[in-house]
């Protein structure tokens, strides 16, 4: 929009098979931010990321920019590793673009995503640094985190366990916490019913079935598939006519071939539906009865989880990371199990699944609460507060180079592209004319010479240039005279 500051979102992905919980939490943050910034989405590639976002009229822009994955995982030559990537040709290529277009602050999306934010801090201009996952804990979790803190003016965390990784008197300085919501128009809370009934009918689920899901973008072993089966045999002992379905698409294939091959080899396979990439989630979370979430991973947050539960499903998850703020929020603490107890994880579903009643009424129960503290009215009065700030704070006046850059400075910077209308010269808008005076004054005052002679040397030069006008006039009347004369 003319009338709006400009802002770059950073994403480190845009994959076309699905669209991972991080994809999706930044296209709702880009949505959100919309009416208060020109936002400009930028992407290593076009997917189902881009495609979305163009729908819902966010400018999209192509940049393949390289990933600093020790940044999640630290090692002791993080910091070196930093260095190269800063002379990489895309770095380069990052630097001339930001450059150009001057935006008045980024966004770059998770920890991994570093070279943005160190190619806009070099540049002075303003970085966001939004932290959706938590960092490995090691000896070398500080290299980590310094850099972030080096190159962000502020850390936006999706949890305090994502931003429990940052020292206190960082936190104070510079984290905020923003949690992650949804949109409610894709939530289709009007048709939950017939949508529920019309998976059922395509999974084949009779109506006195329950059915207990499964869901992942990309599944891999950290994603608890096989915990998942595991429970699902345990489970079946109890309640033999439950099933059990698995949405996603195998980010590891041998893993994900191994869960499967367990399945038929404990007689399950007919009990289990894997079902790859789910275009429509809303069908998919209501056509089920309890959702399991057995991340063996310190989750961040875990949109997974809070999804199902915004559908009004019970869910049952391993007892870590964002995964527990999100049940204790819900008031469902009981449904958190230890990690990697998968008789317990069994066992807790196994007493939802014996009492229907009570698994709808909790399920009930934890939409209100979850909708109280992650809904979208919440999200958009953070949002909210958090776009005037930082109008206030970096839209005022256009971004100014550190003095302390590790990038040495470019020697002349363009000018910021114009993106309103020209205003009326009211406003104060330089003309012509007004930079002709401007320069003319200056060139007076370089000269030293007093104000009286100026004037009588420039009505010299006006009297000789007339003269030379005319001159040229009286010569022509003169000769046509003399034509006259002689005839």
């Amino acid at each position: 929009m003319a009338d709006k500051a400009t802002i770059v979102l950073f994403s480190h992905v845009s994959n076309t098979r699905s669209i991972t919980g991080a994809e999706k939490l930044l296209l709702f943050f880009a949505q959100e931010l919309s009416p208060y910034f020109n936002c400009i989405l930028v992407a290593p590639q076009d997917g189902k990321l881009t495609t979305q976002a163009r729908s819902c009229g966010i400018s999209v822009q192509f940049l393949s920019i390289p990933l600093l994955y020790g940044m999640y995982t630290p090692y002791a030559g993080l910091e070196a590793d930093a260095r190269k990537f800063q002379e990489s040709r895309e770095y380069q290529e990052l630097t001339d673009w930001l450059t150009s277009l001057r935006p008045a602050f980024i966004i770059t999306s998770t920890c991994v995503h570093a070279l943005p934010a160190m190619a806009a801090k070099s540049l002075g201009i303003p970085v966001v640094w939004k932290i959706s996952e938590t960092i490995t804990d090691n000896e070398y979790t500080s290299i980590s985190v310094g850099l972030i803190h080096r190159n962000s003016d502020e850390i936006l965390a999706i949890s305090q366990t994502a931003a429990a990784c940052f020292p206190e008197e960082v936190r104070a300085e510079k984290v905020i916490q923003l949690p992650p919501s949804w949109n409610d128009k894709e939530m289709m809370i009007e048709a939950w019913s017939k949508l529920r009934g019309e998976r059922r009918r395509e999974l084949r689920i009779k109506p006195q079935e329950q059915l207990v899901g499964y869901i992942s973008s990309f599944i891999n072993k950290e994603k608890g598939l096989e915990h998942f089966v595991k429970m699902a045999v345990l489970v079946y002992a109890v309640h033999p006519s439950t099933k059990f379905v698995v949405i996603g698409s195998a980010g590891d294939k041998s893993y994900y071939d191994r869960c499967v091959r367990k399945v038929k080899l404990e007689g399950l396979y007919t009990r289990f539906k894997f079902v790859g990439y789910a275009e429509c989630l809303p069908s998919a979370y209501c056509a089920m009865d309890v959702l399991v979430v057995p991340s063996l991973i310190r989750e961040g947050f875990g949109m997974t989880a809070l999804e199902g539960l915004a559908f009004g499903k019970p869910v049952v998850a391993y007892d870590s990371g964002g995964l527990r703020e999100i049940l204790h929020a819900a008031g469902c603490g009981e449904n958190l199990v230890p990690a990697s107890d998968i008789s317990a994880l069994a066992e807790r579903v196994n007493v939802m699944l014996a009492q229907p009643g009570l698994a709808i009424t909790i399920g009930a129960q934890a939409r209100e609460r979850v909708d109280a503290v992650y809904g979208p009215a919440a999200y958009r009065s953070r949002l909210q507060g958090l776009a005037e700030m930082w109008s206030l704070r970096y839209c005022s006046a256009p971004p100014v180079r550190e003095a302390d850059s590790v990038v040495e400075p470019l020697a002349v910077l363009p000018e910021l592209p114009v993106a309103s209308p020209a205003l009326p010269r009211s406003k104060g808008l330089p003309s012509r004319v007004a930079r002709k005076r401007r320069g003319k004054a200056r060139a007076r005052k370089r000269s030293g010479r007093p104000l009286v002679l100026r004037r009588a040397a420039r009505k010299r030069r006006k009297g000789s240039a007339r003269r030379r006008s005319t001159a040229g006039g009286k010569h022509r009347r003169a000769r046509r005279g003399g034509r006259r004369r002689a005839a």
